[in-house]
């Protein structure tokens, strides 16, 4: 079994422990209900930075908060003079170590901004520059395809929404459907995802559709399919690809959906549809609400924010698959290193 593989299977543990110690971001949202900020920035990159986009799209979708990823190279290289009072930033990194997001940290709270650091290692640098910090429990990864860490940043990032958004008065319909997110993770691991393998096992380009809160897990898989299989993935979301991408989608030509429930469900399995009729090789990862559209299965949630979850658990496990079926070794990309530090 590969450790990115193995990896993978450890992540419901690694959440379980997230619902039990969950005392920072409980603390982090509760003093931003206190003082709820106006605009939301995030600072990552690579997958980190897949993970604040889910962030983003959390944010604005349950509590109303703008927010954006800004590149780092805008405040740690052109030091732009930015306006932020009233503003949160939420600095996601694997290992805290890269030198621009941690110079763009200091900037931004030099600029007026309150920033929390969401990492994976203990006393980073980049924690010890922001304001606050959540320490994700997933261990070291050895594996340089991050996954448990990813995975452990979505649930950060679900959680503080969560807490928020009932510390503001509304629902706690997401936080009690994260106590069940666990053992719907764990339940991933019995579903067959074997014809993903048997249509990109020669693939060498391909697209992964997602939109809403499963654009950012159709970018994270864009990115594993490249670094473990060395296919030429690139992510759009259903709406976007219709303006001119979708031009290159030919009979024969493999394209991954993700489509969760939500209102943009519809529209995604629209898009699929008219693809399997173009004669593209579709595979659609669906609940079981919308099996009969659906060749992957997902794992239903409690909440359709949560269904990016089980989703990307379902892809992580067939990436490591795929990889080893095409020869390569998901654990040791040949260009990459685990820990990249950016200027």
């Amino acid at each position: 079994m590969s450790l990115m593989l193995s990896e993978t299977l450890s992540i419901p543990s690694i959440l379980e422990h997230m619902l039990t110690e969950d005392f920072a971001v409980r603390r982090i949202a509760l003093d931003m209900a206190a003082d709820l900020p106006e605009l939301m920035i995030t600072l990552a990159r690579g997958s980190s930075d897949h993970a604040a986009a889910y962030l983003c799209h959390a944010m604005m979708s349950e509590i109303g908060v703008p927010s954006l990823s800004i590149p780092p190279s805008l405040v740690s290289l052109h030091r732009a003079p930015l306006r932020l009072k009233k503003c949160w930033v939420a600095a996601l990194s694997q290992s805290g170590k890269s030198p621009d997001l941690i110079a763009s940290a200091r900037y931004l709270k030099q600029r007026g901004a309150t920033v929390t650091a969401l990492v994976n290692t203990a006393h980073s640098e980049l924690a010890e520059v922001s304001d606050t910090q959540v320490l994700l429990p997933a261990g070291l990864e050895h594996s340089v395809a991050a996954t448990k860490s990813y995975v452990a940043m979505l649930m950060a990032s679900a959680q503080i929404v969560a807490h928020l958004g009932h510390a503001l008065g509304g629902s706690d319909t997401l936080a009690s459907a994260l106590q069940q997110l666990p053992e719907q993770m764990r339940a991933v691991a019995h579903q067959d995802w074997s014809e993903a393998v048997e249509v990109l096992a020669k693939a060498d380009k391909m697209l992964v559709i997602g939109r809403g809160c499963a654009l950012p897990i159709a970018q994270e898989a864009a990115l594993k399919l490249k670094e473990t299989s060395g296919i030429q993935a690139e992510a759009f979301s259903s709406a976007e690809v219709r303006h001119g991408p979708m031009e290159i989608i030919v009979p024969g030509y493999p394209v991954l959906v993700f489509a969760p429930s939500g209102p943009e469900q519809t529209g995604t399995l629209a898009f699929a549809h008219d693809m399997r009729e173009r004669g593209a090789q579709v595979l659609v990862v669906a609940p079981p609400d919308a099996l009969s559209c659906a060749s992957l299965p997902s794992v239903s949630t409690g909440h359709p924010l949560l269904e990016p979850f089980t989703m990307i658990q379902g892809f992580y496990q067939i990436a490591a698959q795929l990889a080893v079926a095409r020869g390569r070794n998901p654990d040791q990309p040949q260009f990459l290193k685990k820990v990249t530090e950016t200027r």
